[in-house]
């Protein structure tokens, strides 16, 4: 293969480029490297390893090159499956969130110099957007260690801690600018879009969302049928839920943050000791990322990548998790965290705003439960037009009932913290 097929613009000059921002003089080599993606790893995107060397770094015989591990994110060549999936909205707003986001935050914290800086993402490298030839170039965490958890098993305790201290990290982040930078922060601001709930995308979205809904309303009706319990779930679904999802997502106060926007288990990487034990974690792929409540990062979360059992014995102490992280964060970064947000702020969003949550993991819980096999071939979408999702995003009643219990538990745990009412 060669480097067009990521894109026409990502080439050998991009590639001399990184090299010489890891310190080194050109690249001299480089190829796709093994361990490539699965078609249900990206939906939005094609994406590609590739290791870049540079043999002229080589200081004194027996010297080793210096190599960049990169993965790289690009625009889908087919252009039906482009326009479906609106690509280039995402592709923009992960490439504003690199490059004006998250560049006034390392901006901002090299000033303020913290003793524990925020360094929990994969670091962006190059990026190129025009809607048709859009590439992000990243670190490949795999080289430092990190691999994905798995889709379908509920995570244990230790990753869910430290996936909650990533966000409460990069909460923090938002909130600490707002309080000392905030012109900057709200030119920041107005970088990011919404990309997924906005009046505009109701038409591309609305009748997948349907399929969700009748998914899990069978879900809960064979777990909880009867009960008091499904009564509200079908409540909670009695309204025009696309809208209710733009109100949660729209909606902003003091306390709103830039979110991941895309918060469940495949988009955080772990990297493990000797002992299985995990030691820390990345958060990975910002297309739709938004400012919003962090109740909403929390909720997907919780919703989307913990059991029930979890959730019941442990959802404060992720609370606390995320609110200490959060809290020292800000303490590092010279603002009050009892000031701008005292945990009593956080128990209030989660109750204004957690049914997001639900809203999101009626989508995510049935594509984490899919086989390889049911994960449809995007790229076998025909012509040059974009065709309605719910005809490629195919999603069926789930087919067990240890899954119909996962997708039916996340309403009774948000219930019964009243994020129902």
């Amino acid at each position: 293969m060669q480097l067009d097929v990521v894109s026409p613009k990502f080439n050998e000059a991009v590639l001399n480029g990184i090299i010489k921002d890891y310190g080194g003089n050109k690249c001299t080599s480089w190829r796709f490297a093994d361990g490539q993606f699965g078609k249900g790893d990206s939906y939005l995107s094609e994406v590609f390893r590739i290791e870049v060397e540079d043999e002229t770094s080589r200081q004194a015989e027996g010297d080793t090159a210096l190599k960049v591990n990169l993965v790289v994110k690009c625009i889908p060549k087919n252009v039906a499956r482009r326009k479906t999936f609106r690509s280039a909205d995402f592709f923009r707003n992960e490439i504003n969130f690199y490059n004006v986001v998250m560049s006034e935050f390392y901006k901002f914290q090299k000033e303020k110099q913290p003793k524990n800086p925020f360094n929990d993402i994969s670091k962006c490298v190059a990026a190129f957007s025009d809607g048709v030839n859009d590439f992000v170039a990243l670190d490949d965490l795999k080289q430092f260690g990190y691999g994905s958890a798995s889709r379908q098993d509920g995570v244990a305790l230790a990753e869910c801690i430290l996936c909650m201290q990533n966000i409460g990290r990069f909460h923090a982040m938002s909130l600490a600018m707002k309080d000392q930078r905030p012109e900057t922060f709200h030119f920041l601001v107005k970088n990011i879009e919404e990309t997924y709930y906005a009046s505009e995308y109701k038409s591309w979205y609305s009748n997948f969302q349907k399929i969700q809904v009748g998914i899990a309303k069978d879900a809960v009706g064979q777990v909880y049928g009867g009960t008091e319990l499904e009564a509200k779930v079908h409540k909670f679904f009695d309204c025009d839920l696309y809208e209710k999802m733009c109100y949660l997502t729209h909606t902003r106060n003091q306390n709103s943050v830039i979110n991941h926007g895309d918060c469940w288990m495949p988009n955080f990487l772990f990297r493990y000791d000797g002992n299985g034990t995990p030691t820390s974690a990345k958060m990975i792929d910002f297309q739709l990322a938004r400012y919003s409540s962090p109740a909403l990062d929390i909720s997907f979360f919780i919703y989307s990548c913990t059991t029930q059992e979890l959730r019941e014995a442990h959802y404060e102490e992720l609370l606390k998790a995320y609110h200490q992280s959060l809290s020292d964060m800000l303490t590092d970064l010279g603002s009050d965290p009892e000031e701008l947000f005292p945990f009593a702020d956080l128990q209030k969003e989660l109750h204004e705003f957690a049914r997001f949550g639900c809203g999101m993991g009626i989508e995510s819980i049935p594509f984490s439960l899919l086989d390889e096999s049911e994960v449809s071939d995007l790229d076998q979408i025909q012509g040059e037009e974009a065709v309605p999702i719910d005809q490629v995003w195919l999603l069926k009643n789930i087919k067990t009932q240890e899954g119909r219990r996962r997708l039916a538990d996340m309403f009774k745990h948000a219930d019964s913290c009243g994020y129902l009412d």
